[in-house]
């Protein structure tokens, strides 16, 4: 039965301590439950002490049937815990999330940086919310924010892949908060990713890759060679700058991609590993290609080294070409050409077209562009115009004489 203790001021009893033991814990130490009742006005002091009693057999029954409830679901404990604590939501992404699931050495530069941006969107507007406070329809209204009125430094709105990405970053936030014990329900399991319209990617048709084709004699030697390698292998433009003499295999006529270069402001050129662990492949050369990187060694490199990089910076042979700027010159050689404004991304979308255009295989495309499945060769890099769909319903029909 509980205790109950008068607690008195200036000789007066104002309330009543009721206190009762609820057993022992793992290390045999009492649980003790306390709780102060006051009296309630009116109550004469006469009557007081029958009420007290009677109101701490009726908290001792609570309090033993929430503890019982506690034994048997021991969950309970810590989703009290969790709804006694009030986590800003900024602080923890950006103190606790971010150095130890991004920031942590595990990711590439490149990597760190895209989800410093993110993740700056998303703690600037959810600044001074608790994240144990945070519903669905709290992040539903985030995102439809981003859709409609969010603008960039530069006065536009993004895109619904950033949208989407920034759904992404929040789904791995609330799981790191579920992992920590953080939250006790994850408001992300109520929160439809955003679709993706689906874009038309930019690629190079037949009669653009013939007129681009045909402009390339008249271009310097270095830039010449960039254009047919992005072209023709299907590169990333900074495997391109990573490229080494000792990457080449003339005789064989293969090419071997071990490398990447990133820029950024904060660390300036960095050359890494490939985006992935498909993108270390070797793949083939053509024979024009080949006789152009030669010619390009013997003018302009006769005394490179196997160690140096192909496309140097200005500085030194040991130092890489910026992606950078081979994306500004390809646009002005682009525009001042009247061809369609592309990034050597572009170009890439236009070799993998032009591969299967003519007749190529999904899996040797796949391999030659580095990636982990063939579905994302169907699904980004490929597409069909008229004249190919009317070439395939051609063979249709003259297989069945229709």
């Amino acid at each position: 039965m509980a205790s109950v203790f008068q607690n008195k001021k200036d000789g007066k009893v104002v309330s009543y301590k009721f206190r009762t033991c609820l057993g022992r814990n793992e290390l045999g130490t009492q649980i003790w439950k306390c709780t102060t009742w006051k009296i309630p006005e009116g109550l004469i002091p006469s009557r007081a002490e029958k009420a007290a009693q009677k109101a701490a057999a009726i908290w001792e029954n609570e309090v033993r049937a929430e503890y019982q409830k506690d034994l048997e679901n021991p969950e309970r404990i810590k989703e009290r815990r969790i709804d006694g604590t009030h986590t800003e939501f900024s602080q923890f992404v950006l103190e606790d999330w971010f150095p130890v699931c991004i920031d942590d050495g595990n990711h590439k530069h490149t990597t760190v940086d895209f989800y410093k941006h993110t993740t700056k969107r998303i703690a600037d507007y959810f600044s001074g919310k608790i994240i144990q406070r945070i519903t669905a329809l709290d992040i539903q209204k985030f995102l439809i924010y981003l859709r409609t009125e969010y603008k960039t430094k530069q006065g536009k709105p993004i895109s619904d892949k950033t949208v989407r990405h920034s759904y992404c970053v929040l789904v791995m936030i609330f799981d790191f908060a579920m992992e920590q014990e953080i939250i006790k329900k994850n408001p992300m399991d109520r929160v439809d990713c955003p679709k993706l319209a689906k874009k038309k990617i930019d690629a190079l048709s037949e009669n653009e890759t013939r007129l681009l084709l045909s402009l390339l004699p008249y271009c310097d030697a270095e830039f010449r060679c960039m254009m047919y390698l992005l072209l023709t292998t299907g590169l990333r433009r900074g495997e391109l700058m990573g490229l080494q003499w000792r990457d080449f295999d003339f005789d064989c006529l293969t090419l071997s991609i071990s490398r990447n270069v990133t820029y950024s402001p904060a660390k300036g050129t960095i050359v890494d590993t490939p985006k992935t662990e498909n993108s270390i492949r070797t793949i083939p050369l053509m024979p024009y290609v080949t006789e152009q990187l030669k010619a390009y060694r013997a003018a302009e490199r006769p005394l490179s080294d196997e160690s140096a990089f192909v496309f140097p910076s200005d500085r030194d042979e040991n130092t890489p070409h910026s992606p950078n700027a081979l994306t500004h010159r390809l646009k002005r050689f682009m525009s001042r050409n009247g061809l369609p404004d592309m990034s050597p991304h572009d170009l890439r979308h236009s070799c993998a077209t032009l591969l299967l255009s003519n007749g190529a295989d999904i899996k040797s495309v796949q391999e030659i562009l580095g990636h982990s499945n063939a579905s994302t060769t169907l699904n980004f890099y490929v597409r069909s115009d008229l004249q190919q769909m009317k070439a395939a319903t051609d063979k249709f029909a003259n297989a069945f004489g229709l």
